[in-house]
């Protein structure tokens, strides 16, 4: 499991004006929640945070948070931008442990070209995310399948997409991931064939 380590210090008062006060000193406006930990409003470090967002886990970055001596597992659960600068304004940290079930959103990436792809056929790629239940430990960066040996007719629903141990697709209903579509086979015009001895 790979973490972030983030510096926090407590806040005692929250607010738009409290908010911008923090920004001001360099730090970014941040709540930790979590069963057994409660609630608290923070002040933590916006590069550190800015670091995970943008690593190999992206919205899914594991942080080792320390506050007041103490070091938490968290998640970032809500992330708020500037709608113009894009830049960090809020985040909602989710204190977990390591055995915590959750709920991520992760890419599933498709590589290499198909067997019925090289014979004229069509990927379809009907959904590029998918939901998935894991433990902070389990966590995967992302779903990479391996294309090159699937034949035309090829489909691949959630509940065929091969998971690491200990994930879990989350969904209500069945959805296709991709499909491998065969060429369409044009019909010949039909020869008419005239019997012997007639013209």
């Amino acid at each position: 499991m790979d973490t972030v380590q983030v510096n926090a210090r407590p806040r005692f008062l929250s607010g738009s004006d409290v908010a911008k006060k923090v920004r001001r000193a360099g730090y970014l406006p941040a709540v930790m929640y979590g069963q057994g930990f409660g609630n608290k409003i923070v002040a933590v470090e916006p590069q550190s945070v800015k670091k995970g967002l943008q690593g190999p886990y992206g919205r899914n970055a594991m942080f080792d948070i320390t506050l007041e001596g103490e070091t938490h597992l968290a998640i970032a659960k809500e992330v708020q931008l500037h709608p113009l600068t894009r830049t960090l304004v809020h985040v909602d940290l989710m204190v977990v442990k390591p055995d915590t079930r959750m709920v991520v959103t992760v890419p599933v990436v498709l590589s290499g070209r198909s067997v019925g792809q090289k014979a004229g056929g069509r990927l379809e790629q009907t959904t590029r995310y998918v939901k998935l239940a894991c433990t902070p430990v389990s966590l995967p960066k992302l779903i990479e399948i391996d294309l090159t040996p699937f034949e035309n007719g090829t489909l691949m629903t959630i509940e065929t997409l091969p998971l690491p141990a200990d994930v879990t697709p989350v969904f209500k209903r069945s959805f296709k991931i991709f499909e491998i579509i065969a060429p369409k086979v044009e019909d010949k015009p039909v020869e008419e064939v005239k019997p012997k001895g007639k013209k």
